[in-house]
C-alpha cells in the first residue's frame, strides 16, 4: 500500500499547554494513543528518510512528512501530550479513487470469475428491437444450451442446433399457450419453410395446412369438413336413408349404412 501524507496544514502544529509555539523540537511519534512503540519509519515529502526523526520547523508547525505504508493516523508528542494527526491527501485520494473505472478490481474479478458462463449483454430494458437482451454463442459440435435436470433425470433441453426438446419431469403439459392476447387473425402456432407458412393454428381452434393430413386412428368430426375436392359436401351414417329423415341431399353427400 502507499505511504499517507502527514502534517503541513495550518492545523498541523505544536504547541505546548499555553497554545504557545514550539519551535525547532522533535517530536515522538506513535501509531495508536496508548502504544508504547515509536514509530521510525518516516519520510520526509520527497521520500527521504527523517534520521534525525519528526522536527517541527522555526515556526513551531509541523512540515509535511510521509507515514508508514498504509497508515491512516499516527499520534504525535511534543511533550505536551498525544494528539492525533490524520492524512492531508485525503482528497487527493478521493478524486483518483472515483475517476478510477474499477478502483477495486471488482469489476475484472467479476469478469474473469464468469467468463465461463452465459454472458448477458445490453440493459434489462431493451429500448429497441436490435437490442439483445440474453446472447449465447452456440458453436457446431457443442450440446446443449439450456438443460433442466431433477434426481438424475434430464429434462427439457435447449440444444446448441437451436432445437427444443420438452419433457416434463411431472404429469403437466409440456407446452401450454395462452393465447388470449392474439387477435382471432393471427395464429397462436404457426410453421414455415423458411419463406411460406405452411401450417397455423389458430386461438379458437382452427388448423389450416397447405399440405396433407394423415391419419392413422379415428377422426371425430362435430362440424363441418370443408375441402377443395368436395366443397360443401356431408357425411352421413347410420341404418336409416338421411332422405327419409327429411335431410335435403345436396350433390357430393356420402351415406355410410350399416347395422340394419
Amino acid at each position: 500500500m502507499a505511504r499517507n501524507y502527514f502534517g503541513g496544514t495550518a492545523a498541523d502544529s505544536a504547541e505546548n499547554e499555553s497554545g504557545g509555539r514550539l519551535p525547532n523540537l522533535k517530536g515522538r511519534v506513535y501509531a495508536s494513543e496508548e502504544s508504547p512503540d515509536l514509530v521510525t519509519d518516516l519520510l520526509d515529502a520527497s521520500g527521504n528518510p527523517l534520521k534525525d526523526g519528526l522536527l517541527t520547523d522555526e515556526r513551531g508547525m509541523i512540515p509535511p512528512f510521509q507515514g508508514p505504508d498504509g497508515v491512516e493516523q499516527l499520534w504525535v508528542d511534543f511533550n505536551s501530550g498525544r494528539v492525533m494527526l490524520t492524512p492531508n491527501d485525503v482528497g487527493k485520494r478521493l478524486a483518483v479513487h472515483l475517476a478510477d473505472p474499477d478502483p477495486h478490481g471488482a469489476k475484472a474479478y467479476t469478469a474473469e470469475a464468469v467468463k465461463d458462463y452465459v454472458a448477458k449483454r445490453g440493459r434489462s430494458d431493451m429500448q429497441t428491437s436490435t437490442e439483445v437482451l440474453l446472447a449465447v454463442d452456440a458453436p457446431v459440435g457443442t450440446n446443449d444450451v439450456i438443460r433442466m435436470s431433477r434426481d438424475g433425470g434430464t429434462g427439457t433441453q435447449l440444444k446448441s442446433s437451436g432445437a427444443l426438446n420438452l419433457r416434463p419431469f411431472a404429469d403437466s403439459t409440456p407446452l401450454a399457450i395462452t393465447a388470449d392476447p392474439v387477435s382471432a387473425s393471427t395464429p397462436a402456432v404457426s410453421v414455415s419453410d423458411g419463406g411460406a407458412t405452411n401450417i397455423r393454428m389458430f386461438k379458437n381452434g382452427d388448423i389450416e395446412s397447405a399440405g396433407k393430413v394423415t391419419v392413422g386412428g379415428d377422426v371425430t368430426v362435430s362440424g363441418s369438413v370443408l375441402a377443395g375436392n368436395i366443397g360443401s359436401a356431408r357425411v352421413f351414417s347410420g341404418t336409416v336413408d338421411p332422405a327419409s329423415q327429411g335431410v335435403v341431399l345436396k350433390p357430393g353427400d356420402i351415406w355410410v349404412q350399416y347395422g340394419s
